[in-house]
């Protein structure tokens, strides 16, 4: 199993769940404002996931 093809989903999965667990901690609860930041991160993340990578130059796009 190579990681490499990995990568950019776990990236992008990353970032909503440190901020998350940062607007959680840090408190204790997760306020409405907090919510805005969170959902925008995940929206992003959705995004980053679904767009596919860009092929190498000269090759095929892997299926």
């Amino acid at each position: 199993m190579k990681i490499s093809a990995y990568w950019k989903s776990v990236i992008a999965a990353a970032g909503p769940v440190l901020l998350a667990a940062q607007a959680a901690i840090e408190d204790g609860r997760i306020d409405s404002g907090e919510w805005i930041p969170i959902g925008v991160a995940v929206l992003v993340a959705l995004g980053v996931w679904g767009i596919p990578n860009k092929p190498k130059t000269g090759g095929q796009v892997r299926q």
